[in-house]
């Protein structure tokens, strides 16, 4: 139950705040607040822990899927700040992997079943950027969510996902600025 209530909290505050487009992006900001701060109010441990392994692998996987893409789309490398990359990590990387995987996938189990319904949440989490800004192409984290889903399963550390978020965000930023 403590699960389906922050997921609908997280849901319902970003329908707001995307509906309401407040003129301060502060605003903004309670959005990854709430991320973090409920599962540990609810008295959730998520799982994060500095291993040089997982860090690898997080790096790996992410060479492994995201090479593609970028050979594929291509994208302007001279447009990334260091503000961008930290906005990516302190907001949207690791906020939502600690929610989405540290807490929902980690109360759901370490399944497939698991990661599928994350992944699925995880995308409709997305749904007001699409009907509010016109950008349904993030419906499609559905997919990129499976490889996050796939590494807490397989390390139980959200290390490795926050890794290939953020470098999945950066890319993906990268490839629209073309």
């Amino acid at each position: 139950m403590k699960t389906l209530i922050g997921y609908v909290l997280i849901l319902g505050l970003s329908f707001f705040l995307h509906a309401a487009k407040p003129a301060n992006n502060l605003f903004f900001s309670t959005l990854p607040l709430l991320m973090i701060i409920y599962p540990i109010a609810v008295g959730h441990r998520t799982k994060l822990t500095f291993s040089l392994k997982d860090l690898s692998l997080g790096l790996l996987i992410s060479a492994a899927v995201l090479l593609p893409y970028y050979l594929l789309f291509g994208g302007n490398f001279r447009s990334i700040t260091v503000s961008y990359v930290l906005f990516q990590l302190l907001s949207i990387s690791f906020p939502e992997e600690f929610f989405f995987r540290g807490f929902l996938q980690d109360s759901m189990g370490r399944k497939f079943k698991g990661v599928l319904v994350v992944s699925l949440l995880f995308s409709l989490a997305h749904l007001p950027k699409a009907i509010f800004n016109n950008e349904w192409l993030v419906l499609l984290s559905f997919f990129p969510s499976l490889v996050m889903g796939w590494l807490y399963m397989k390390t139980n550390n959200i290390l490795p996902g926050t890794v290939f978020h953020l470098l999945a965000n950066v890319l993906y930023g990268v490839s629209m600025t073309r």
